[in-house]
């Protein structure tokens, strides 16, 4: 895919939560392509390959966010190692099925430590560190917006998480934007299994006919991480394919 080239992110300070794989992955390697200095964050995956793909740019920071303390740390490593932020990208998430009869109170906690609370707690952590022009962005999904049977807690997380950027895209500005992506279905290891089953009848309910690719989201996160976005805030940018429009299923 040919990339726009955003001069003003070169040597920008990144961080990218979940850039061991699929989108998060795509967004840090996205970013480096542009000449940013990005923060790799990982906990059980790896990003060893990426970093020495860009070894003056790209510097692993590994952490657990499932609690603040994790999140608390690795806001802390990433300003540390890049000398403050200027991009703070938040795409570490879980998705799985479970029909809300059977959802228990560990797997929901779970699901909002992960997907929404590391945001929160993240954010927090890294206003202290954010210079001028700054931009938070966060990877939400049209699940959070028309909601997903079988996954209600996923879509709830995503739901909150839309929620928290309208907010603080107010009680952050001038000084800091904040603005969503929401992709629908993405081709990434979390989704493997599900497309493998029903792909096709998936894709025959997106008017663009197909499955986006991690880089499809990553350029969306790109433009709202860039000056070409500089008076948008509070916005939720959806990556679907025109999943959301209305039309004949």
């Amino acid at each position: 895919m040919q990339s726009a080239v955003y001069r003003d992110l070169r040597d920008r300070r990144v961080l990218v939560t979940g850039a061991s794989s699929g989108i998060g992955a795509a967004c840090a390697r996205a970013f480096l392509l542009q000449g940013s200095r990005v923060a790799l964050h990982h906990h059980t995956g790896s990003v060893a390959e990426l970093a020495a793909s860009f070894p003056d740019r790209g510097l692993p920071v590994r952490g657990d966010l499932s609690g603040e303390e994790g999140c608390i740390i690795v806001a802390d490593a990433a300003a540390a190692a890049l000398g403050g932020l200027d991009v703070l990208v938040c795409s570490a998430g879980i998705w799985e099925a479970a029909p809300v009869a059977t959802i228990g109170a560990d797997q929901l906690e779970r699901m909002f430590r992960i997907n929404l609370f590391s945001a929160i707690f993240l954010i927090r952590e890294s206003l202290p560190h954010l210079g001028e022009r700054s931009s938070i962005v966060l990877v939400g999904s049209t699940a959070g917006q028309r909601g997903e049977a079988g996954h209600a807690h996923y879509a709830a997380s995503k739901g909150g998480l839309h929620a928290l950027a309208l907010s603080l895209a107010e009680e952050l500005a001038p000084r800091t934007r904040v603005n969503v992506v929401a992709p629908g279905w993405v081709r990434t290891p979390m989704t493997r299994t599900a497309l493998a089953e029903r792909g096709a009848r998936i894709v025959a309910g997106i008017p663009l006919r197909r499955i986006a690719e991690p880089e499809d989201v990553a350029q969306a996160v790109l433009f709202l991480a860039s000056d070409a976005s500089r008076h948008i805030t509070g916005e939720i940018l959806g990556v679907s394919g025109g999943a959301l429009v209305p039309m004949p299923r």
